[in-house]
């Protein structure tokens, strides 16, 4: 086989091995998907703040760090109709789906504030912005889900 011959085969290999992740990565995923997945996302929040109001440096950065992404792809993971009897979502979710994201926005904010506070050593600000990421769950949770 010539060098040339190998060279495109390869490339020819290595595009269709993209093209594939491509469209597979772009699979919507299915409800019960959905659900599972944004569940997995808010326990993961909720273990992650557990103490964090006494984290300092590398671990304050990499608690907010997670919050910040599980933020800031919720709100993808709430497409319309996305229920099961496993969710307890309620649908004033897309009635109100401005509203909804926003809550997510300003959590997704106060985790990059955050970030920036632990970074210029200032743990008030940094502990502010934690009770401000509470206050989010608090605020979706108490319109959002099913009590």
């Amino acid at each position: 086989m010539t060098p040339r011959r190998f060279t495109v085969l390869a490339l020819a290999g290595l595009l269709s091995v993209t093209a594939g992740a491509t469209v597979f990565a772009a699979s919507p995923m299915n409800a019960a998907d959905l659900v599972a997945a944004r569940q997995a996302s808010m326990k993961e929040d909720g273990r992650t703040l557990k103490g964090s109001d006494a984290f300092t440096g590398d671990k304050a950065i990499e608690a907010l760090t997670t919050v910040e992404a599980n933020y800031t792809k919720l709100p993808s993971r709430f497409p319309k109709g996305s229920l099961t009897d496993r969710s307890i979502a309620l649908p004033i979710i897309w009635e109100q789906f401005d509203q909804f994201t926003a809550i997510f926005k300003k959590g997704a904010d106060a985790a990059a504030d955050g970030i920036a506070a632990v970074k210029a050593g200032d743990m008030e600000r940094y502990k502010a912005d934690i009770k401000l990421i509470a206050s989010t769950c608090n605020e979706c949770h108490n319109t959002y889900r099913a009590k």
